[in-house]
């Protein structure tokens, strides 16, 4: 039996091609919003204000303090001659970390005795402590590493003994700990779900309201006929966004891609049908373009931006809201893109999240030819 979804897929290519909004939405936005959140979101915390009190003034110090200014992380900006200083500075915001440097801490680290710095945190946020007190014990546990080998590497064995396990630990697929390179992949999810259903989310309602809806009725187009024809052409452009929103990470923020082209286009494409689905449901149930618009930024942007995995681990989230995050696409694509750019897993690895962007997309397009009616 002859379909029509050529003939329709035509007709709302030639739509698109005449529609400067619907390119803007297509080929600017993408752009715009990958360049915004790509250089604004960042879980790095640079140029903290570093207070130094060091009453020792020997070599050993200086290597200390250089370990910390010589960082990206850390910028010093004022030196105290008494420890007692300190803590003005961090109350008057002056400094956000201080560090105090004991008297006799030369003497006792070439001893191999040990000594005690003290560093103290502005904790008033939270989060920017925390990150400030895992970059500290970095540094002060390569500055032990060091120690201990520079004492080898001259015949010395330590007074108080060695560490029995010398750990050193190495990070996989970001040895830099750049979390640009977790950011980009994860805003390729995010952005692509929320412009496939802004492409789509107006494509029956619009022609409901413009009236044209009734020659396309009148045609003997089934249900499903009409709605995957102008699914087709958008399909097409969502493909080519992924890629261009992809290479634009590469380009502009040098996260890498280290996996296969052909396999991330090929999950791409499953991924677009599950958003092009959203906006096609919404277009279907809506009564009018606000509406239909208003359902797709509700039921995407937010929730893939804070229930994705992109921003916050789902292993941390409450159970149940664990079980949300089921019905999120952005979730299984964040996981995709990361797996490809970053780590170049093969497709057996990929299976599961592929799998359930299938069954989303399916299940939502089917929903929308159930709903979508042959009548005004």
């Amino acid at each position: 039996m002859k379909t029509r979804i050529p003939a329709i897929a035509r007709k709302e290519s030639l739509h698109i091609l005449r529609d400067w909004r619907t390119l803007l939405i297509a080929f600017v936005l993408p752009i715009l919003l990958i360049l915004l959140f790509g250089f604004a979101i960042t879980f790095d915390i640079r140029d903290l204000k570093l207070a130094v009190a060091d009453e020792d003034r020997t070599a050993a110090s200086r290597v200390l303090i250089e370990r910390f200014t010589g960082s990206r992380y850390f910028r010093l900006v004022a030196t105290a001659s008494d420890p007692g200083e300190l803590t003005a500075l961090l109350d008057s915001g002056e400094a956000q970390i201080v560090l105090s440097i004991p008297k006799d801490y030369g003497r006792n680290v070439e001893r191999w005795e040990g000594d005690t710095v003290q560093v103290l945190l502005d904790g008033s946020e939270s989060n920017t402590a925390t990150i400030a007190a895992g970059y500290v014990e970095a540094i002060l546990a390569g500055l032990n590493i060091a120690t201990v080998k520079n004492v080898l590497s001259r015949g010395g064995i330590p007074s108080k003994g060695i560490p029995p396990v010398d750990m050193q630990i190495r990070v996989w697929f970001n040895p830099e700990v750049n979390s640009t390179y977790t950011i980009v992949p994860g805003l390729v999810a995010v952005i692509m779900v929320v412009i496939a259903a802004l492409l789509t989310s107006l494509t029956v309602v619009r022609e409901r309201e413009l009236g044209s809806l009734e020659g396309l009725i009148a045609t003997p187009a089934r249900k499903h006929e009409i709605i995957i024809g102008k699914m087709l052409p958008y399909l097409a452009l969502t493909l080519i966004d992924c890629l261009v929103v992809a290479m634009m990470g590469v380009v502009v923020f040098n996260v890498p891609f280290a996996g296969s082209l052909l396999l991330f286009s090929g999950t791409a494409l499953v991924f677009a049908v599950a958003g092009l689905s959203i906006g096609l449901f919404a277009s279907v149930v809506a009564s009018n373009q606000v509406l239909a618009n208003q359902i797709v930024i509700l039921t995407t942007m937010l929730p893939s931006l804070m229930l994705s995995g992109f921003m916050f681990p789902i292993k941390s989230m409450p159970g149940w809201l664990q079980v949300l995050t089921y019905a999120l696409p952005a979730r299984y694509f964040v996981t995709i893109c990361r797996g490809i750019m970053l780590k170049a897993q093969p497709a057996d690895n990929l299976v599961r999240p592929t799998v359930f962007l299938i069954i989303f997309g399916a299940v939502l397009l089917s929903l929308a030819v159930v709903r979508f009616e042959k009548k005004l």
